[in-house]
């Protein structure tokens, strides 16, 4: 068996070193170094698995700083932001709602919201229905619009230092606008695509309504049989069979 060559431990602890001070190390100047060849230093590297041998960096700041002391977070770590607080709030179209921060008109609304099955699928009907006569509104008023009509659908504004090369002048600030538009047939599109969401809602809820009203008549129904057989069972009056077994009498009602 071969003698393993000292120059292979020497390059090995010297590669540690230098990674453990953080310096980058350059293999081919490392085989140079060590007068082997690249592809020799290389495979050594591989087989004896140097980058395993490192010591492990520590996760956080150096021992002994205090960049954080006296902070708390969510977890306990650090203060953070307060509670209820609106910073990362874009549109406020998805805000989280906080019941305790509400005002008194908006607890109002919340209150008259109604809670039982078939008020709350009228209530969103009623919403939905308004809803589209808004959309096919505004369809026909950009389908009315000149056909070169065009629409501003983002702008942002920009203030940079004004002057350019010599002529720059420092506290000066002009403005540069970017915006987007949009055609009437382009917003025509985007409509028509929300009208066709509304109205498959509104089907659905008048599928609803339609199915929670016929159970409502069932359970009216069964109720009056129901009370019919206790009336029969208790004796309080002769009432035919309900299921068409007896002929109904009048003269036995009275």
């Amino acid at each position: 068996m071969p003698k393993r060559s000292e120059k292979r431990d020497t390059a090995k602890a010297a590669y540690i070193a230098r990674k453990a001070a953080g310096e980058e190390v350059s293999l081919r100047e490392l085989a140079q170094e060590q007068g082997v060849s690249y592809q020799t230093l290389r495979n050594w590297k591989a087989a004896d698995r140097w980058d395993e041998a490192l010591p492990k960096k520590r996760r956080g700041g150096q021992p002994g700083n205090r960049n954080s002391a006296g902070k708390k977070n969510a977890a306990g770590s650090h203060a953070g932001a307060p509670a209820g607080n609106k910073n990362a709030e874009k549109d406020g179209a998805y805000s989280t709602v906080f019941f305790d921060m509400l005002s008194d008109a908006e607890r109002e609304i919340v209150q008259q919201t109604p809670m039982g099955s078939h008020a709350a699928l009228e209530h969103e009907m009623q919403i939905l229905k308004f809803r589209e006569h808004k959309i096919l509104a505004k369809i026909a008023e950009y389908e009315a619009a000149p056909e070169d009509s065009l629409y501003i659908n983002s702008l942002m504004d920009m203030r940079v230092p004004g002057g350019r090369g010599k002529d720059k002048q420092d506290g000066a600030l002009q403005s540069m606008g970017m915006y987007s538009k949009d055609s009437a047939f382009s917003r025509v599109l985007k409509l028509q695509e929300a009208l066709y969401k509304v109205q498959g809602r509104i089907a659905k809820i008048a599928d609803s309504l339609r199915a929670l009203e016929e159970s409502e008549k069932r359970m009216t129904l069964e109720r009056e049989k129901l009370e019919l057989l206790r009336m029969r069972a208790t004796g309080t009056v002769d009432v035919p069979d309900i299921d068409g077994g007896e002929e109904f009498d009048e003269e036995d009602m009275t």
